[in-house]
């Protein structure tokens, strides 16, 4: 059963994902001469203030900082000062707790910006046993806490708060930043030394702290478990942090503290429920988990996060202000900030956790159809409600929605549901929504991605109505028979190679054109085009620079494109063209030479494809050389 994932690990402009224009920087003389005079004028003088003897001046620089790191421009500019090299050194081991804290959280900032890089240089420059030293401190405190009967002051609660909100949230970032981390913080020794401070901030009380440190409790937690079947059973194994997780929807509904659950707590609660249940989900509990998740998103104002997290763009004069007033502007930006981040992330998430739910939907239905009970509320939700919703949201997240759309799509054809004849013209929208997106695309592979897929999946669904049906739905999109659309989706998939240097990327979109082409391939009345997709998928067979995972995948598309002499198009092409020959004679050598280099010992899976494939081919051949 497919977890929910809570993130894109490249995902861009994390800190603010609402965030218009492209970051300033490029390669020509003026930009370098621009470069230079920011790291003169502004980078150089604030990171020699960092290490200041003045522990308010090192508190101000660090501000600032941490402001400007948000700016992708100025963020590059710091890191190529040396930034991170100066918190690792200096700032985590300050005399001043504040300086300590805040350093944390830039380097969390810095993580989910940055990624992969950033997050393994810091692992490498045992980022751990700091996190760990924290942990010890903050554990002392909260002790201290507890035993003191004198009242600590809300400036040291508060700081402590953030002191230990930082360490876990940068352990989250880290292991979104790489999966060798994620696997290492998931081993026994460093998951219990994380599983001790949650523990004891639940034993001081979760009513007790911050809503913004309970919501990365529950983040964690998430995260994790999106991530880890283990982890799932580990923590469900620990007695306190077990019983915890188990009443938490309850919690939710009883607590009348909206301060300690608020958007992004009820959203997180119910990813949490969802992962935890897993295979003994029921469709009651389905609905019941996406209303929630709709109902706390519902009043949540995109214009609002947006003006909010722009506040730093907008504030020109913060650069010429004294100390004072930037210190009056930092802490204002950040508390809006702080709070507009909250629930653009409880939305990114409900996408996320919806977009997992309606996988795992489809998952029961195949699996437990004959048991599986489809209420009138569940149908309401998944085929009027959602679409909605998805529509709302489109411009905002485009590329997630893509994701949910796709899902959904495909589980209205697992349904037997069809799109075309749902209300308020929803199709269209959505098939609307699709076009408008072919400049987006461009600029961003996720959207490319999320776009390709829906296209595919509408194809599908169209492709189960009657041939009638099927070729009247085509014209009113007008690709039936449109060889332009043909040609184009297979010159997209030539030049994906010049667009995008990630290998596994290009095969990632190599193979939604390859679903595209496949699906136009089979649907009879297109006979022209058949011969065309035909002839460019045996190409891509017999070539040696076809990657093998594609190889499998296209061979497997031409099993599905000609099963039967019956379909109008066997004849004309697969029979008068020659297939059976072209396959015989350059793509069995081929794919027998292609395959024998996957080797078994490294990825045992592709290999039992490549197998399994070969075996199948060999058996279509003889099947279509005797076929009537």
């Amino acid at each position: 059963m497919g977890k929910s994932k809570k993130r894109s690990r490249t995902t861009a402009n994390r800190l603010n994902p609402l965030r218009n224009g492209k970051s300033k920087n490029g390669n020509s003389k003026s930009d370098l001469n621009k470069d230079n005079a920011t790291v003169t004028k502004k980078i150089q003088p604030l990171l020699k203030q960092l290490q200041s003897a003045v522990p308010n001046d090192r508190s101000m620089a660090l501000s600032s900082v941490t402001l400007f790191a948000e700016d992708p421009y100025m963020r590059k500019l710091l890191l190529k000062e040396k930034l991170v090299q100066i918190i690792l050194s200096r700032l985590l081991t300050d005399s001043n707790t504040d300086i300590i804290v805040e350093s944390f959280g830039l380097l969390r900032n810095l993580v989910l910006e940055e990624g992969y890089d950033i997050a393994t240089h810091l692992w490498r420059s045992n980022i751990w046993i700091s996190i760990t030293d924290g942990f010890t401190k903050a554990q002392s405190s909260l002790n201290s806490i507890n035993s003191d009967t004198s009242k600590t002051s809300k400036e040291s609660k508060r700081m402590l708060f953030d002191y230990i909100d930082n360490l876990l949230s940068l352990i989250v970032a880290l292991a979104n930043g790489s999966d060798s981390i994620l696997g290492e913080i998931l081993n026994e020794d460093k998951l219990n030394q994380l599983f001790q401070i949650l523990i004891d901030l639940l034993n001081f009380g979760y009513d007790k702290i911050p809503a913004n440190l309970f919501n990365t409790i529950l983040d964690l937690i998430y995260d994790f478990s999106s991530e880890s079947f283990e982890f799932i059973e580990t923590i469900s194994n620990n007695n306190v942090l077990g019983e915890f997780i188990k009443g938490l929807p309850e919690l939710m509904k009883t607590s009348k503290d909206k301060n300690t659950f608020n958007e992004l707590s009820v959203v997180l609660t119910q990813g949490i429920y969802l992962q935890f249940l897993d295979t003994d989900i029921n469709t009651n509990q389905i609905t019941e988990i996406v209303q929630n998740v709709l109902e706390a998103i519902n009043d949540v104002d995109l214009k609002n996060i947006k003006e909010n997290l722009a506040v730093l763009d907008n504030d020109e004069e913060l650069a010429k202000a004294d100390d004072a007033a930037v210190a009056e502007k930092i802490r204002d930006y950040s508390k809006k900030r702080n709070e507009a981040m909250m629930r653009l992330q409880s939305i990114e998430i409900a996408i996320d956790l919806i977009t997992a739910v309606i996988e795992i939907t489809a998952t029961l239905y195949e699996d437990k159809s004959s048991n599986l009970q489809i209420s009138d509320d569940f149908m309401k939700v998944f085929t009027d409600i959602l679409p909605h919703v998805f529509q709302t949201l489109s411009e905002a997240f485009t590329s997630r929605i893509l994701i949910a759309w796709n899902n959904l799509l495909w589980l209205f054809i697992t349904l037997g549901v069809s799109i075309f004849e749902l209300s308020n013209n929803q199709f269209d929208q959505l098939w609307h929504f699709i076009i408008d997106l072919e400049e987006k695309q461009k600029e961003d592979l996720g959207v490319k991605l999320g776009r390709l897929s829906v296209i595919w999946a509408i194809l599908k669904t169209v492709t189960v109505n009657d041939k009638e049906t099927i070729s009247q739905i085509l014209e009113k999109l007008s690709i039936f028979n449109n060889m332009s659309f043909i040609n184009t989706i297979i010159e997209d998939y030539k030049s994906a190679p010049k667009e995008i240097s990630d290998i596994e990327e290009c095969i990632e979109l190599k193979q939604r054109y390859c679903g595209i082409l496949g699906t136009m391939a089979s649907i009879q009345g297109q006979i022209s085009i058949n011969e065309i997709i035909g002839k460019f998928l045996l190409s891509e067979l017999a070539s040696k620079e076809t990657p093998t995972v594609l190889l499998v995948e296209i061979t497997n598309l031409l099993f599905e494109i000609y099963p039967d002499s019956n379909f109008d198009y066997d004849g004309p092409v697969f029979i008068q063209q020659g297939f059976l020959n072209i396959l015989r004679d350059q793509v069995v050598p081929n794919l027998k030479a292609q395959f024998k280099f996957v080797d078994k010992n490294k990825d045992e899976l592709l290999k039992e494809k490549c197998t399994e494939t070969f075996n199948n081919l060999n058996s279509f051949i003889n099947y279509k050389a005797n076929e009537k």
